[in-house]
């Protein structure tokens, strides 16, 4: 606007100057077209000032829409690192993940083989245990006439458990009257010596 009023004062001066040495038709005309420039100055400043207005409008939207945009990249940038934080995060769970089952990986085959030589120490030390608790029980001293009587029992039963069936061994039976039947255990009839 400064401008406009120092390039507009001289030519107006020089206007002047120039209509007060002149005849007065030439100042009519001068006059005439010294409102005629003012008119176009007038015009020209109103675009000038309508320029200016619409520049310091589009500045303050260009300003606006950068701030939108710096807005909108900050909001980006947070979300990108919030997401870049949760890979990271879920990136250790899974490291932690995979440590867990390399150290698994590592410890099933010793726990395994632990197990299997347990229980192969087991089946050695069992017969073993057994062993020691037969040995270690007391055994008692059986009494004669038990043994006395089980052996009779063994002598007069028909299929004896404890004595083999021999030829040379006579067993004692009882007969009966009508008992027709032979076995190899009756008992032969006593033989005097002649």
């Amino acid at each position: 606007m400064q401008t406009h009023k120092l390039i507009l004062t001289p030519i107006a001066v020089t206007l002047m100057l120039t209509a007060i040495g002149c005849d007065e038709e030439e100042n009519k005309r001068l006059a005439e077209m010294a409102e005629r420039h003012l008119e176009r100055q007038a015009e020209q400043n109103r675009q000038v000032t309508e320029l200016q207005r619409e520049v310091a409008e589009g500045s303050r939207r260009l300003v606006e829409a950068d701030a939108q945009a710096r807005q909108e990249m900050v909001v980006l940038q947070r979300e990108i690192q919030a997401e870049r934080t949760e890979v990271g995060r879920q990136r250790d769970l899974l490291e932690g993940e995979r440590r867990d089952l390399a150290a698994k990986r590592r410890l099933d085959p010793i726990i395994a083989a632990a197990i299997t030589n347990i229980g192969f120490l087991l089946a050695c030390l069992l017969p073993l245990v057994l062993c020691w608790y037969l040995l270690g029980r007391r055994v008692e001293p059986a009494n004669d006439q038990a043994i006395a009587e089980v052996l009779l029992e063994d002598l007069v039963t028909d299929r004896p458990l404890l004595l083999p069936p021999s030829d040379n061994v006579r067993a004692i039976g009882l007969r009966t009257g009508n008992d027709n039947s032979s076995s190899p255990y009756d008992a032969d009839p006593i033989e005097k010596p002649t």
